[in-house]
């Protein structure tokens, strides 16, 4: 079973969040300014399953929360759980009719006091049992064969049938930042005794789990245990090092080790007692894990913890919320961070809030939901949530994680060569553009080289003139673009009109990159919406619409690189334009 969206009501800075889907690759991003709302939004839903709210949590209204979750499950995972019960008439075939997604609320009567119910009425109604029904199934008589099983079975309520599908849904865990670190040490005692409260506890459980090692047969006269925890040592560090790439030095990569060790004789009522010793070994120093930084071992800790549940549980009964990981992290060991919950993706289902550029991928932007005040100069005011098909209506302060991703990306490329350099207007051209070069099957080299705006790319021209570097340029027939064309014409070629075109490309008839499609292709394979209507061009829809421009771009690429779009998807008109643009461009580069 998996949760596939969830709302929050009267939560903190939350009044409604609506319904808010999770990504289906089963990893979901919350980015947004600091007090937008992104924590509230994780601690809302670990409250569904604590059952446990504070007076912070509470709106100034003193009105109760509501947090709701749509869980999606399997016909055979749905028989499996109530496979002893008398299920109400028509449920099944409600269900199967909205493909098995059952809505869960919770709510709050009083501080202490919460409840769960359904939040469909038409599945609710099914456990309502009329006068008549019940005076029926109170006559005596012997029912058909096939029924006689059923009359033994007690017809389910519908608070039994909410709390038993309860039980059996995905549980909310809330990662604690330094909740599991690695001890330097831990009795053996306190892990079989399941001392909780022990320092290090948790971080040792974990490190076991993942080792097989079964704590119950940890003992000091156990045979073969320095054979075991060599074999140990090596299976954990091994997996370690596939995700943490950091190097101590230039060479020397970072070995986990633990040992069984025993109390001397110093030690009172412990000698002679087992307990176990971990290390963070450079090949040379083996110190403490508290001797090491707090990256380090905030990174084990999240590589121990996910791996465990993944391995205790098959990863069926677990959503990890997480809130800013690895903030203390160097940007490559952010990396790494985004790279150990890609692996998990097919096994739990993570939520993280994030900052950072370098745990968002241009690629996965649906994985993206959007947190802000509906007045951002208002911290007071409501939390709203945008999803990766609203993100144009979100701020370019919350989006920047976003737009510094996609720098990011852009900027590791190795772009700028001696020829065959194309300066464009801003990100989005480059994304249409690469994707209308693969659409058109040219062959022909050349870089794609966005500015950072329209009065940035006189300035590139000249700094690629002065480098001695060979460029065209291509802008937009509008305002702005004829602007820079005259600019360059006049400094460049002296006002010479033909010296000019043989170096700058004006997107004929197009106010904008997006002008180039059919007003059709663009509802539908743009905008995905063909239904709608509008009278101006497409770019001009685009400013009125508040719609990001690079985003959508982004998106058109991806499709396009991935075979999801074709040339054949689009009409004469728009790929006549495609073709010529291309032509063109690969004509004078």
């Amino acid at each position: 079973m998996l949760i596939r969206s969830f709302r929050i009501k009267n939560f903190r800075s939350i009044i409604d969040t609506k319904w808010c889907d999770l990504s289906l690759d089963n990893i979901t991003e919350l980015i947004g300014q600091n007090e937008s709302g992104k924590t509230s939004v994780l601690q809302a839903l670990n409250c569904f399953d604590s059952r446990q709210i504070t007076e912070d949590d509470l709106r100034s209204d003193d009105t109760l929360p509501e947090i709701s979750c749509s869980f999606s499950l399997t016909e055979n995972e749905f028989s499996e759980i109530f496979k002893d019960k008398l299920l109400p008439d028509n449920l099944l075939n409600t269900l199967k009719k909205n493909n098995f997604r059952i809505n869960l609320t919770r709510y709050w009567e009083s501080k202490e006091v919460s409840k769960l119910k359904l939040e469909e009425t038409i599945i609710s109604q099914l456990f309502v049992t009329t006068p008549e029904e019940e005076k029926q199934s109170a006559v005596p008589g012997n029912p058909p064969e096939a029924e006689q099983a059923q009359t033994t079975l007690k017809p389910i309520t519908e608070e039994e049938f909410v709390s038993q599908l309860y039980d059996n849904t995905p549980s909310f865990l809330m990662f604690e930042d330094y909740g599991s670190l690695l001890p330097n040490t831990i009795d053996i005692e306190d892990l079989q005794n399941n001392n909780e409260k022990v320092e290090g506890y948790w971080g040792a459980k974990n490190f076991l789990s993942i080792a097989d090692i079964d704590v119950s047969k940890l003992d000091g006269s156990l045979r073969g245990i320095k054979t075991k925890i060599g074999q140990t040592n090596d299976k954990i560090t091994k997996g370690f090092q596939e995700f943490w790439r950091q190097k101590i030095g230039k060479e020397k990569k970072i070995k986990i080790e633990f040992s069984l060790e025993h109390y001397g004789t110093t030690a009172g009522s412990k000698s002679g007692k087992p307990f176990l010793a971990f290390w963070i070994s450079d090949g040379e120093d083996k110190l403490f894990p508290k001797q090491r930084s707090r990256g380090v071992r905030w990174f084990l800790s999240f590589y121990l913890e996910l791996q465990a549940s993944v391995k205790n549980s098959d990863g069926q009964n677990a959503v990890y919320l997480i809130d800013e990981p690895g903030s203390t992290l160097h940007v490559r060991a952010q990396e790494d961070v985004l790279k150990v919950i890609d692996s998990l993706k097919d096994k739990l289902q993570i939520i993280y809030a994030t900052h950072s550029p370098f745990l968002l991928k241009p690629e996965t932007i649906h994985r993206i939901l959007a947190v802000q005040r509906s007045n951002e100069d208002d911290e007071k005011s409501e939390t709203k949530i945008f999803s990766p098909n609203q993100l144009g209506s979100a701020s370019s302060d919350t989006l920047s994680p976003l737009y510094a991703a996609m720098g990011a990306d852009f900027s590791s490329q190795q772009v700028i060569r001696k020829t065959h350099n194309i300066i464009l207007e801003e990100i989005s051209a480059f994304y249409y553009l690469t994707a209308f070069k693969e659409l058109s099957g040219s062959t022909k080299q050349c870089q794609f080289l966005p500015a950072t705006g329209t009065s940035n790319v006189p300035q590139l021209a000249y700094l690629f003139l002065g480098w001695g570097i060979e460029f065209i340029v291509v802008v937009d027939d509008d305002s702005s673009g004829r602007k820079i064309y005259n600019e360059l014409k006049k400094h460049l070629f002296q006002d010479n009109e033909e010296n000019a075109k043989k170096k700058i490309i004006k997107i004929k008839s197009c106010n904008g990159i997006e002008d180039i499609f059919s007003k059709s292709d663009f509802k539908t394979n743009i905008l995905k919406d063909k239904t709608l209507s509008y009278r101006v061009s497409n770019s001009e829809y685009m400013k009125k619409g508040n719609l990001s421009k690079a985003i959508l771009g982004l998106k058109f690429m991806l499709e396009v690189k991935e075979g999801k779009l074709k040339l054949e998807n689009f009409s004469k008109d728009t790929k006549d334009n495609i073709r010529d643009l291309i032509s063109s461009i690969d004509s004078i580069s």
